[in-house]
């Protein structure tokens, strides 16, 4: 009840910055010819397709916002690029024959970053927001048996802000877990 917009993203934004981002030739385009440091394109692994998603999303809310160089919008980087090599070659092949070159690095570059549109997005409202979370009923009251009143106290923000209690709980689940 908390979302404020809805940003689509293709699987052929997602695969094709990807590329760019994690591959040699991709990174020696942004390099080369946009100034990404070594640094920042080493970076560029802690991005893998779902951050990749959230990163081309992030600049279609900017651009629908008409944000500045002065502007700051934060996305997460919810999984990284070691994830996903064996997705680097699938989309090589599909998007470009099995040869991803610095011409398709730029083409992609500049139509799912420099030429991200504001289309496929939706300022929410009251209305909007219900269906939305609507949609979660079929996954959470219907496939995994959560009681209609536990699933309908989601939608108050009290619900999600009681939630950080647990923080330190899980914290050291995730320790043992690692450790394990």
């Amino acid at each position: 009840m908390g979302t404020d917009f809805v940003i689509g993203v293709s699987d052929a934004a997602s695969d094709e910055i990807n590329l760019v981002f994690n591959t040699t030739v991709g990174r020696g385009y942004l390099g080369q010819r946009k100034g990404a440091s070594q640094e920042t394109q080493a970076q560029f692994g802690n991005l893998g397709l779902s951050a990749v998603a959230n990163v081309v999303g992030a600049v279609k809310y900017a651009k629908y916002m008409r944000l500045g160089a002065d502007d700051v919008v934060l996305t997460v980087a919810t999984d990284g690029g070691e994830m996903y090599g064996s997705e680097i070659a699938i989309a090589e092949k599909k998007y470009h024959g099995g040869r991803f070159d610095e011409l398709a690095a730029a083409e992609a570059f500049g139509r799912y970053m420099l030429g991200a549109g504001t289309d496929d997005m939706i300022e929410m409202n009251r209305r909007d927001r219900e269906r939305v979370f609507n949609l979660g009923y079929y996954t959470w009251v219907e496939q995994q048996g959560i009681n209609l009143a536990d699933f309908d106290a989601r939608r108050d923000q009290a619900f999600w802000d009681d939630l950080m209690q647990l923080v330190p709980i899980w914290d050291r689940m995730i320790d043992a877990f690692n450790k394990g």
